[in-house]
């Protein structure tokens, strides 16, 4: 994962720093500067899937801490505007106000022009860049309780220059007046100071630490100067906003996600892939509910056919095996000769008289058979009957009945 770290100006004219980070190689890729920010777009070109993460010049963000009423629910945060009227230059139905950490009855507030904002989003949606983080470079400084932190983000005296002087005060600016606020802050209050960069006129920060050391030098909590250049300014500044635990971007400036090119290339396939998955699904489903119908209808008719053939056969889950015990015992008849033996024997007299039995019914211990037979006439059941005691078979004849344009009748069969 990458990750492009911007920091914007206040202006279209102001240069744009930038810096490319991987987290999986946990090292810069790239960095630079644009000479405005019209050249955003240059940026989506060398980093087309990296997170943005975006800085913007503390001198834009006022950093306030509002003291609520004891108790005070979140109803109260929608007066925090008119309570910083008096407070703020702008005017306060043209800021936003973005909420920071809410600390027992202390509530951080930082107040931006929503034009200034709405410019800064716009540039980014004219480079085809999304970004959901938004940070004060005040705020992406190191903190560390009674230490100022310094950085510039060039050696001109133009050259933007941030100083943290708490965890929720800062200022921005140019070298020239910056200075000169830091220099009395420092008088009013000693503290340490941590640079972060390479500073030119430094002179006066080292000529006031050694009064300070020579002043205090009984002290071990003494105020000190350190300079730290271990990590790049935009490298600094990405790793701040990153664990700054606070975002501009809130209400209605909370940004919904925008899809990414690569996601709208493939949309449309997307699309159809889950339309031809539903119509699959569908056609599976009309085709499994099908083979249900067709397979009750089967189990119907083999049903039917059972009972048919075998009417005092009960009902099994396993007809195969049913069956199977039923011909097995059918087989094992007395007298020497079984019902299949019979039937086998009488197949060329069903063939040849068009006899066909509705009904078997076999005694084993008599080795009788009993058949509700049906043809097409009188003639055909006497010729069964006359072809079947030629083959030795004792027959008789029961009461034979018209059924429309067929003859039922009961034969009974004897080995």
């Amino acid at each position: 994962m990458e990750k492009l770290a911007i920091r914007l100006g206040s202006t279209a004219h102001d240069p744009v720093h930038w810096l490319v980070w991987s987290d999986t190689e946990k090292e810069i890729i790239a960095s630079g500067e644009l000479p405005n920010i019209d050249a955003l777009a240059q940026l989506k070109e060398r980093a087309p899937h990296a997170e943005v993460v975006c800085i913007v010049p503390g001198c834009d963000v006022v950093l306030k801490t509002v003291q609520l009423p004891a108790r005070a629910n979140r109803k109260v945060l929608n007066a925090i505007p008119f309570m910083l009227e008096d407070e703020v230059a702008s005017d306060i139905a043209k800021s936003f106000f973005a909420f920071g950490k809410r600390i027992g009855d202390s509530q951080q507030v930082a107040v931006v022009l929503r034009e200034q904002l709405e410019f800064w989003q716009d540039a980014l949606k004219q480079a085809d860049l999304y970004c959901d983080l938004l940070v004060p470079d005040t705020l992406a400084l190191p903190y560390s309780k009674n230490t100022i932190s310094l950085l510039s983000l060039g050696r001109h005296e133009q050259s933007a220059f941030i100083v943290r002087a708490d965890e929720w005060t800062g200022y921005q600016g140019e070298k020239s007046w910056t200075s000169v606020l830091l220099e009395r802050q420092l008088n009013a209050k000693p503290q340490s100071v941590v640079t972060y960069s390479e500073q030119q006129q430094i002179e006066y920060l080292e000529a006031f630490f050694a009064q300070t050391d020579t002043a205090e030098e009984a002290k071990s909590d003494a105020p000190t100067l350190t300079a730290n250049y271990d990590k790049l300014p935009m490298q600094l500044l990405l790793d701040g906003a990153l664990d700054a635990n606070f975002n501009l971007l809130q209400g209605d400036f909370a940004l919904k996600r925008k899809t990414t090119a690569q996601w709208d290339k493939w949309r449309l396939a997307a699309v159809l892939a889950a339309v031809a998955l539903c119509v699959n699904l569908v056609s599976k489903t009309v085709e499994l509910n099908s083979i249900k119908s067709q397979r009750q209808n089967i189990e119907t008719s083999l049903q039917s056919s059972i009972n048919q053939g075998f009417p005092e056969l009960p009902k099994s889950r396993n007809k195969e095996v049913a069956i199977r015990n039923e011909m097995a015992r059918l087989e094992q008849g007395g007298g020497g000769i079984s019902m299949l033996v019979m039937l086998t024997q009488m197949s060329p007299s069903f063939a040849n008289t068009g006899v066909t039995p509705q009904s078997i019914r076999y005694d084993a211990t008599r080795t009788e058979l009993r058949m509700q037979s049906v043809a097409s006439n009188f003639e055909s059941l006497e010729k069964f009957r006359r072809e079947v005691q030629a083959l030795g078979f004792e027959v008789d004849q029961g009461a034979i009945n018209n059924k429309g344009d067929q003859v039922v009748g009961t034969i009974i069969i004897k080995g």
